[in-house]
């Protein structure tokens, strides 16, 4: 990978980094513990209880996965969702629209912050993975990780890319 890339990627790992603790701690009163980046290339990605996954189109088209242990996962909900009646019956639902609607307001944010003088960076809108699962990198794709603990769980983002390789549910795309 060459410098140039390796740049453009840690920039972008930063920005979002930036936003979502200071969404975490700033919108939602979660303290943040820590930070581990792993910008080696991941061989092995770990998806959690509830994964919000979008793509972007820059210069650096690649997913971004936020993944959700269950803990946190609730607590983003409450810490959302306060002062709100909410039947019993939707509170799933709304349990995955929070957590798609935090990625929406993190990513788009932190594009402006990267973005050139009048240059829109275009993002997909996120879809919801409501399982755990484990992803190995086959040759050709990239991941990058960047973990941040919380006094209530984890959040893990997952960079993954080129974004051609995988469908929105991150499972390879067979080529044709």
């Amino acid at each position: 990978m060459s410098d140039v890339h390796d740049d453009r990627h840690s920039r972008l790992v930063q920005a979002i980094g930036d936003r979502t603790v200071g969404y975490l701690k700033d919108e939602l009163e979660i303290t943040v513990r820590g930070t581990t980046a792993h910008m080696q290339d991941v061989k092995r990605m770990q998806l959690q209880h509830l994964t919000s996954i979008l793509s972007v189109e820059a210069d650096i088209r690649m997913l971004i996965a936020f993944s959700f242990d269950r803990e946190l996962t609730e607590r983003v909900f409450v810490a959302s969702t306060q002062g709100l009646e909410i039947s019993a019956d939707e509170q799933e639902m709304m349990r995955e629209e929070t957590v798609a609607e935090l990625i929406n307001i993190i990513v788009g944010n932190a594009m402006a912050d990267l973005a050139s003088m009048g240059t829109v960076i275009p993002i997909s809108p996120p879809i919801i993975i409501n399982e755990a699962k484990n992803i190995t990198r086959n040759k050709g794709a990239t991941f990058y990780t960047l973990d941040i603990i919380t006094d209530s769980g984890m959040l893990s983002i997952h960079f993954i890319g080129p974004k051609e390789l995988f469908d929105l549910n991150l499972n390879y795309v067979e080529k044709l």
